[in-house]
């Protein structure tokens, strides 16, 4: 009954059809034999193979039309209406395994057919040939299926069976295709299908022993702005009436909306899985996937797709990691470090600790390549990270506050890259519902924890430089105006941390693109740091090339940081210097000056309070805007960069008395003041969106206010904590922040800041099947495993590169500078380090990330 003896016009069809007010009762049947006459002509079986062309002309149009707009104009969620109509696509392929298990050769053969009209698509010599090697091997096995039917004798049946056999694998590529899975009211858009089934894949196809090899590819199909998913989750109102408009009516010019033609690309319409031989390449895939679905929108009368994107991956010579120069230089770059490490630790561990006891080892006498021997030595290096022993004013709540801190930036970042990924197959739930608990805003509100690293750059900086103004006085008058000082400052902070940047951006682009594999995965900076890594070196990345590339978009703190340290830095510092009371006046008003251009920009653009999700998904409409507007501007994050230096100042300048110690003894009272304001402003910054997050909705005053005190108070919060803890009055939050087990996690946190979103990147796109979000314990369990696993990858690039470049760092400066009689007790580098620990603005880089 499917394929009649004569062409069948599918109005005739339609009229024909049995249906009730809502439209053909029997869609899940209909739609694979809608599919089966798009994708296989009617013939007879007196018909040639190739003759006949597909049945369908414009007077189709509005009988297709009308069907989907009758069976779905109750749906309110224009993502499942769409997947819906691609449901008769992915089913096409089990129609025709079942044809061919059944023997159905005729309709087999239409297979041969659909790739014979491939040749007009630009489709590669060699990825056509195996797939008409598949097409031909399923006309087989059909072929067999028919044969047996009419087979009773144990003479004809060994020889079929075996036959089967030989061509059982043509099922194996049919069932790794991707299928349509459960949850699509949750938007799981992954049908991603079997990757490792598709990877198995391995037959001969000739005599000449040439293999078919099964490659898995991925596609992803972008929808229209028109029919963009996250539509029906917005404000509540009327019912849009073009969406019951009957498909052949067309709006006037000055009805139409311009974004409806543009591509939605936030999220994929479909990610589906394909398993395709390799010799096709992502483009010829592309061609056939356009050719697929451009026979659906046939169907349906209006256009679905704007775009279709394929990632395909496979195990041939040019995608190995031999074949890519720059990859082969970091793996020898890499190696080398490995080797100075493992040399420079026996050298040490061997030679200069017994010369050490026999006091016959002098660091200065040593020759260069010994000194840069002893700069990898692990032992070394790695005893002065473990060293917890407090060293005279050295302020160890900060080594809590950082450590905490980047926990906080990494469980934020856990949430985002998990839902950024698109690997969830609940994620509309995992956006929509994970802000509107309470507690959660802990996580979704993690962003503010980038302010608290903007805080502790401007303290640590303000606090050393002015100890050496006021106390140590080992920084002049004039030394602290002069041009030339400040070049060499910034010289030092920018080879103080561009080295291990370089190495992290070298194996991102590299190394880190063949760690893994599987159907989701793919090059964590797949062309961005290739050409604009100069721009990330420049640490101009939050103003350039923002819209068109992007490499490591998470180091835009990094140029916001050094930015600081350029521009606001030495205003802040010569003002307090010169003058106390102009000094603080000029940085208030720049944190006015800054929070008033945020207001302004916020109310101009109608963007949401804080970069936060809610029951809305607001921000993630306005995502990219705001990061451009917003997030990543200089003049918008400066407020806590400035809190922290007038905190820096104001700790050096209350002490001006005492030499070594920075304790300031309170009242009990103006303490007790002073941590209910912080705690205050603390929650209210947290906590005080919740509502919004909860409902989506927000008054203009509410959000006015937050604009405003939000960001603001969380710097006056984390303010008086460091004041607090690091001049006496911290009492319990001082012994917390400054425990032991802090101290070498707070060393290294520069490194896990720089290489932590890699390793989520890693540990979400390496899983073979969809991430399943479910409860706030499993997400406690996985922020446990990727701190864990950062701050690993931390220590380890604080050795290869870190610590040997402070180190090195160190030593040329010292070279330049007048040289003076070191201390006897001074051994193994250890004057080069303090003269380079001891230099304005430098030693707070380790802290300041």
């Amino acid at each position: 009954y499917l394929y009649p003896p004569s062409p069948l016009s599918l109005s005739s069809l339609f009229s024909a059809l049995p249906s009730t007010d809502k439209g053909v009762f029997f869609l899940p049947s209909m739609s694979r034999f809608l599919l089966l006459l798009l994708l296989f002509q009617p013939i007879s079986t007196s018909d040639s193979l190739f003759d006949d062309e597909i049945q369908f002309d414009e007077s189709d149009v509005p009988h297709m039309g009308s069907l989907f707009t009758d069976l779905f104009s109750d749906s309110k969620q224009q993502l499942i209406l769409d997947l819906d109509l691609f449901r008769s696509v992915i089913n096409a392929h089990m129609e025709y395994g079942n044809a061919i298990q059944e023997g159905n050769v005729e309709l087999v053969k239409y297979g041969m057919q659909i790739v014979e009209k491939m040749k007009e698509l630009d489709i590669s010599a060699a990825c056509l040939a195996d797939m008409f090697h598949l097409t031909w091997s399923a006309v087989e096995y059909a072929t067999y299926v028919e044969e047996t039917k009419n087979c009773t004798t144990c003479q004809c049946t060994p020889m079929i069976h075996q036959k089967k056999n030989e061509r059982q694998w043509i099922f194996n590529v049919l069932d790794a295709m991707g299928k349509m899975p459960s949850g699509l009211t949750g938007g799981n858009n992954l049908w991603v299908g079997s990757w490792t089934g598709c990877r198995k894949i391995e037959v001969v196809k000739n005599k000449q022993g040439q293999l078919w090899k099964g490659q898995y590819c991925l596609a992803h199909l972008n929808p229209y702005n028109r029919d963009n998913p996250l539509k029906s989750i917005g404000p509540s109102g009327p019912a849009d009436e073009k969406c019951f408009q009957h498909p052949n009516t067309t709006a006037t010019p000055a009805e139409e909306d311009p974004n409806d033609s543009k591509c939605f690309d936030l999220i994929p319409l479909l990610n589906f899985g394909l398993c395709m031989p390799d010799t096709c390449t992502a483009y010829d895939v592309r061609k056939m996937v356009k050719f697929a679905y451009r026979g659906v929108e046939a169907l349906v009368g209006r256009d679905l797709v704007c775009n279709v994107s394929v990632e395909c991956r496979n195990e041939r010579e040019e995608a190995e990691i031999s074949q890519s120069p720059l990859s082969m230089f970091t793996l020898v770059l890499l190696s080398f470090l490995i080797i100075m490490c493992i040399f420079g630790s026996i050298y040490d561990y061997v030679v200069v600790s017994d010369q050490k006891e026999k006091n016959q080892f002098h660091y200065n006498s040593q020759p260069l390549f010994i000194k840069s021997l002893l700069a990898f030595s692990v032992y070394n290096n790695l005893s002065k990270v473990m060293e917890t022993e407090e060293k005279g004013d050295q302020i160890s709540c900060l080594y809590g506050l950082r450590f905490l801190s980047m926990c906080w930036i990494i469980l934020g970042h856990l949430y985002y890259y998990i839902a950024r990924s698109l690997t969830t197959d609940n994620l509309i739930p995992t956006l929509v519902n994970f802000p509107q608990m309470f507690y959660t805003q802990i996580i979704v509100q993690a962003p503010l924890a980038v302010d608290s690293f903007f805080f502790l750059s401007g303290m640590l900086a303000c606090y050393i430089t002015f100890k050496k103004l006021i106390k140590d006085k080992t920084i002049k008058r004039h030394q602290i105006l002069s041009v030339g000082g400040w070049l060499v400052i910034y010289l030092r902070r920018y080879l103080r941390l561009t080295p291990m940047y370089v190495m992290i951006m070298l194996m991102n682009v590299t190394l880190f693109t063949f760690v893994s594999n599987g159907p989701f995965w793919r090059p964590i900076e797949p062309e961005g740091c290739r050409h604009t890594w100069w721009v990330n070196l420049l640490y101009l990345n939050n103003f350039l090339m923002q819209d068109i590339e992007c490499c490591m978009g998470w180091t835009w703190y990094m140029a916001n940081d050094f930015q600081f340290h350029v521009v606001l830095f030495p205003i802040i510092v010569i003002s307090l210097y010169l003058n106390k009371k102009v000094g603080l006046a000029i940085s208030g008003l720049m944190i006015v000056l800054s929070t008033v251009a945020k207001l302004i920009i916020m109310e101009v653009n109608d963007y949401p309070p804080a970069p936060l999700l809610t029951a809305k998904l607001t921000i993630v409409q306005k995502l990219d805007a705001y990061w451009n507007d917003v997030y990543v501007m200089p003049y918008i994050r400066c407020g806590p960069f400035i809190c922290g230096c007038i905190v820096g100042y104001l700790m050096i300048d209350l002490t001006r008395e005492k030499k070594n110690s920075i304790q300031y003894p309170m009242k009990w009272r103006n303490a007790a003041i002073g941590w209910t304001i912080s705690t205050i402003l603390g929650l209210y910054s947290v906590f005080g969106l919740y509502e919004y997050a909860r409902t989506g909705d927000i008054s203009d005053w509410w959000r006015i206010l937050y604009v405003v005190m939000g960001r603001n108070g969380f710097s006056l919060a984390i303010s008086w904590v460091t004041f607090a803890c690091s001049t006496g009055n911290g009492g319990l939050v001082t012994k917390i922040l400054a425990f032991k087990t802090f101290i070498p996690l707070g060393k290294i946190t520069f490194g896990a800041y720089l290489i932590h979103p890699i390793m989520l990147q890693i540990y979400n796109l390496s899983r073979p099947q969809p991430f399943h979000f479910t409860t706030f314990f499993q997400m406690f369990v996985h922020f446990i495993e990727t701190v864990f696993i950062s701050y690993f990858a931390a220590l380890l690039i604080h050795l290869l590169v870190e610590a040997p470049n402070q180190i090195f760092e160190g030593l040329l400066f010292s070279s330049l500078a007048k040289p003076r009689k070191p201390r006897p007790e001074q051994k193994n580098g250890e004057r080069a380090i303090e003269d380079h620990e001891k230099s304005p603005m430098i030693s707070e880089s380790n802290g300041a990330h």
